[in-house]
């Protein structure tokens, strides 16, 4: 199974835009996306390199939001403080997906089809994957098939002014997540995801231990705290999840705090 970052999604309890605010103090462009209507939240977004992007997601309507049955404003409902939520990976074949996931003892819902107006008014559509899970457990990615191929999309972002030159010269290059256990999570995205065999390494002045696995655009770095330290603290604070984010070259000049994650 192809695993192709396509987003990483932070939840916010604010107007998207104050976070796009951060990114563009940067010398980034970053821009107001639009409104899903059906689910009542509206978002912003950074674009990167490969198109691989930053989400900023926060609810609109609570009304229409507390009605969808969509799982990632669920999430987002449910999420106890603002951070990171989950991530996307982009497939060209969703529902391929949706049977090797069900074959490996995955439940997931039906493929969704979705769609976002954007501030011109024109009309963006997907189709989401989810996997079904439990509000407790580490969020597994949800997967996300375009009805545009990604030249379409790079042009489109460009002629509408999403996507800058500067962002293509920066990459998503880490995505960490916190869990309670380290061998347990890694065993298991890597038989769910078909991941490859990783580096185990431990991190002194966290006081934690991780375990990076290296894929095509991005790593994945899952991380136990091994004493008291920013690791746990953040454990204790939002649950096993993403919490940390890296970009190369570096964007922030140090780790630096965007309503309830981490940048760098």
């Amino acid at each position: 199974m192809e695993f192709k970052l396509d987003h990483i999604v932070h939840f916010v309890d604010r107007h998207p835009l104050e976070s796009a605010n951060l990114f563009i103090k940067q010398d980034l462009k970053a821009v107001m996306g639009g409104r899903h209507e059906n689910w009542g939240s509206h978002n912003s977004l950074c674009y990167f390199s490969d198109l691989a992007y930053l989400e900023f997601l926060a609810v609109e309507d609570r009304k229409k939001a507390n009605g969808t049955k969509n799982p990632l404003i669920h999430r987002l409902l449910k999420q106890p403080d603002e951070g990171l939520g989950q991530i996307a990976i982009r497939t060209d074949r969703i529902e391929a997906v949706k049977e090797e996931l069900n074959e490996k003892g995955l439940e997931t819902g039906e493929v969704i089809e979705a769609s976002r107006k954007r501030e011109d008014g024109s009309l963006l559509e997907w189709k989401m994957l989810f996997i079904q899970q439990s509000d407790e457990d580490c969020p597994l990615p949800f997967f996300i098939q375009w009805k545009q191929t990604d030249d379409e999309r790079k042009q489109d972002l460009h002629k509408n002014g999403a996507l800058s030159d500067l962002n293509l010269d920066v990459s998503i290059s880490k995505v960490h997540y916190i869990v309670k256990d380290l061998n347990s999570a890694v065993t298991k995205w890597r038989k769910y995801f078909d991941l490859p065999r990783g580096e185990e390494t431990v991190n002194d002045e966290w006081r934690a231990r991780s375990y990076a696995i290296k894929l095509e655009s991005f790593q994945l770095i899952f991380t136990e705290a091994s004493g008291a330290g920013i690791v746990k603290q953040m454990l204790a604070k939002k649950g096993e999840g993403p919490y940390l984010v890296e970009f190369d070259p570096p964007v922030f000049k140090s780790y630096y705090q965007i309503f309830g994650a981490m940048y760098k």
